[in-house]
């Protein structure tokens, strides 16, 4: 079966915003992000943000968003209250502990990178790049263990720990060689 693609651009955004409103559906960020990727993701790229291609389609985006907690001041204050207190503010970890404030700064900003910028703040410095090695992933995936976190299928681990399965499999070319590396193959029988 082949699969049909579509091909976005600024104008086919903004039709299919007018054919969703004309069909009642919810327009608010969450909702479109969730049930719309693809339209969500195309917004940002040809609109700059999902307000943004709210209002190209002529309408009121006060009127359409659910939750009113965020705007851009808001969340660039936030990122520099977490940034202060220490808080990890790297994507993956912040997708995970402060999710709400990742989906409005993509829909506000057009990505996480671009609010922390917004906010002051060097992104580079901010995300979180380890430098890998075959030791320093055996190391990682022995301090996992002694932590007692499910290692042995790649399903929780590619979902939990993405930059440590994607340097296993870079580097030992399976997760099961990284596990045998680390002297944890038992752990492939479970």
């Amino acid at each position: 079966m082949k699969r049909s693609y579509r091909h976005w651009s600024r104008d086919e955004v903004i039709r299919e915003i007018r054919r969703l409103n004309e069909q009642k559906m919810q327009l608010n960020s969450g909702f479109i992000a969730r049930t719309y990727p693809a339209l969500a993701y195309a917004a940002r790229k040809y609109l700059g943000g999902w307000e943004a291609a709210i209002q190209a389609a002529g309408l009121d985006y006060s009127e359409i968003r659910r939750k009113r907690f965020w705007n851009r001041k808001k969340i660039t204050e936030r990122i520099r209250e977490l940034h202060q207190s220490g808080k990890p503010l790297h994507v993956s970890v912040a997708e995970r502990l402060y999710g709400g404030l990742v989906g409005a700064a993509t829909m506000y900003f057009g990505s996480w990178r671009k609010a922390v910028k917004a906010a002051g703040l060097d992104y580079s410095k901010v995300k979180r790049q380890k430098d890998w090695s075959k030791k320093v992933i055996v190391r990682e995936i022995r301090r996992l263990h002694a932590q007692r976190m499910r290692l042995d299928t790649t399903i929780p681990v590619r979902q939990h720990y993405r930059n440590l399965h994607a340097a296993a499999v870079r580097y030992f070319g399976s997760w099961a060689e990284a596990l045998r590396e680390a002297r944890l193959e038992r752990l492939l029988r479970k």
